[in-house]
């Protein structure tokens, strides 16, 4: 009997994300993930020691060269690691408790059998709520899991199992969530991972010359600097990729789920400088440093003129009609 409810309290959305992971396999995903992070640090720390120690103290002569490299190189690790260490250790955003069911309608809701009792639950709950995303059938989205309704650009992620504030996607490498409350943050790790590993491909790639055209004796700096040089430039281009889809979605202000899914409309399209504003914040000089200066509170997002009158004269238009019924 319980199956035959959820069944029905699912399927009274059909834009509940499909959940594709298994319970049981939310550990293993959540171990990988650990792995991943582990795996990404130490490499991480692998190019830190070849870049210091292998070719700038090792290999590059000149003093004043060795002292430009390293104080260019710190000042762009830092601001990647403070970025990439705010967007691992922030918690994801999640719906405040005035979208979660009462207790009362909450016993009420998995008590009953009937969809349109159920949907007249939610309807009269959301009334209070700002909440106007609705799936195709009309019905206000509510996750079963989390037991509350779902607030405009909240979804359930499948791996951390809870419904986060405007989810952009569940990065492996993060072992986190990104959205609301990290996504700045994570684009500025992207920007300052860029700009680092073009630095240190370029350094590296002069570090490869000099020993190419024979103007520096073999030694064991060799091979580990011609390593640095092809992996710094292979996450070049694979962060020059990654960079380019944010940019296009944050300059639209679109999440990556709603790009990947097609589920985005302009609704939110405010124009570039408020697009960026919505990410970044009012105050240009915190735009560069990664500290939460988005604007807003996740759950209630500005939209275009055009959809608030179009909005307007759908209420409008609702309540001639139930005046005309009564």
């Amino acid at each position: 009997m319980e199956k035959e409810e959820k069944d029905i309290r699912i399927n009274m959305n059909d834009e509940e994300e499909t959940d594709d992971i298994n319970a049981e396999d939310r550990p293993f995903i959540r171990r990988f993930g650990k792995i991943m992070l582990v795996l990404f640090i130490s490499l991480l720390a692998g190019c830190y020691y070849i870049f210091v120690v292998e070719l700038c103290i090792f290999t590059v002569q000149l003093l004043g060269a060795k002292i430009t490299f390293l104080v260019i190189f710190h000042l762009l690790f830092l601001l990647c690691v403070w970025s990439y260490l705010r967007t691992v250790m922030t918690p994801p955003a999640v719906p405040p408790a005035k979208f979660r069911l009462s207790e009362s309608d909450k016993q009420r809701y998995l008590s009953e059998r009937k969809p349109e009792v159920l949907q007249e639950i939610l309807v009269r709950m959301a009334k209070d709520l700002p909440i106007s995303t609705k799936d195709s059938k009309g019905a206000f989205r509510y996750c079963a899991t989390c037991q509350l309704l779902k607030p405009e650009r909240c979804h359930h992620c499948p791996v951390c199992d809870i419904c986060i504030l405007k989810l952009d996607h569940h990065c492996v490498f993060l072992n986190n969530c990104v959205g609301f409350s990290n996504y700045k943050s994570f684009l500025l790790c992207v920007v300052y991972a860029l700009l680092l590993c073009l630095f240190t491909s370029a350094v590296s790639l002069y570090g490869s010359i000099l020993f190419w055209t024979h103007q520096l004796p073999n030694t064991q700096s060799k091979v580990p600097i011609i390593v640095l040089f092809s992996l710094s430039t292979f996450c070049c281009v694979m962060l020059l990729l990654l960079l380019y889809i944010h940019c296009h979605w944050a300059v639209d202000n679109i999440t990556s789920r709603e790009g990947e899914s097609g589920t985005w409309n302009e609704r939110y399209d405010l124009g570039l400088s408020k697009n960026l504003r919505q990410v970044f914040g009012d105050e240009k000089k915190y735009w560069f440093l990664p500290v939460f200066s988005s604007l807003g509170d996740g759950y209630t997002f500005p939209m275009t003129d055009a959809t608030k009158d179009i909005e307007k004269n759908a209420a409008a238009v609702a309540k001639d009609i139930t005046e005309s019924q009564n």
